[in-house]
């Protein structure tokens, strides 16, 4: 874990430094600036909120020796990868607004204890919102942007069980889908490639699951949900489950007009 966030601090100085490199090589205003843009790239996503090894203690099920198969230690998210698409349109004369829309997938995968127990979290979102370029024109552009999130989240939680008579059994459990609004922040910068193309870098932090939250039961001792509220039938449970994570995404901005 501790070599991922140094991993994570060490790639967030590069997009920093990377930023201010490129603001001293700005062109003199005068290069039109797009007013359409199309937006592909990869992520490589990091969670950092409570979700992290912590999303709940469910304590379903028994290994035979008195622990239970869930725990805050193995059923959560640890790191991942996803892919961005993005459409962007200019608002003001000067094309240093625009207002953005957003398709993104994100695949979250953790295991612990040598592969014993896997979790795997899929999120899906769309997202709107607006972005700000700071100078408007040259070759090479930083933005700021801020954008309102539907995430749509589901997965499954996996392991091997060895029982009292050494016997071997494999554990499957759904994750039932759960959809959440929640909020987003980035910043990077464009680098002119050619007359309509950009390469694209930057960081994003995401608040997946703002609200609602809840906390469900059910029957079935291998389907579950997310269970992100503290509150379940007015029983306070702790702290509400926060999934939150940073991405670090590059790829390509093309103009279309």
């Amino acid at each position: 874990m501790k070599s991922s966030i140094s991993l994570v601090i060490f790639l967030l100085f590069i997009v920093f430094t990377t930023q201010l490199f490129a603001q001293n090589k700005l062109k003199k205003p005068g290069i039109k600036s797009p007013k359409l843009i199309l937006s592909t790239s990869l992520g490589y996503s990091y969670v950092v909120g409570s979700a992290n090894g912590s999303v709940s203690d469910y304590s379903m099920g028994s290994d035979g020796n008195g622990n239970g198969i869930f725990n805050p230690s193995n059923y959560g998210m640890q790191q991942g990868g996803g892919l961005l698409v993005q459409l962007k349109n200019s608002i003001n004369k000067k094309r240093s607004f625009y207002l953005t829309g957003e398709l993104g997938y994100n695949l979250f995968y953790n295991t612990r204890d040598g592969g014993v127990y896997r979790t795997k979290w899929n999120i899906f979102d769309i997202a709107a919102g607006i972005e700000y370029y700071h100078k408007a024109a040259p070759k090479n552009r930083v933005f700021f942007g801020l954008q309102a999130m539907y995430s749509l989240i589901f997965g499954a939680w996996q392991t091997n069980v060895t029982f009292p008579d050494n016997s071997i059994s494999n554990i499957y459990v759904k994750i039932d889908p759960a959809n959440r609004l929640g909020l987003a922040l980035s910043s990077g910068m464009e680098i002119k490639t050619g007359k309509k193309s950009f390469y694209v870098l930057g960081v994003k932090g995401v608040w997946a699951n703002l609200f609602p939250k809840n906390n469900k039961t059910t029957s079935s001792g291998y389907v579950t949900s997310i269970n992100d509220s503290q509150n379940s039938n007015n029983i306070n449970l702790g702290l509400n489950k926060d999934i939150i994570y940073i991405q670090l995404f590059m790829g390509a901005n093309f103009s279309l007009k």
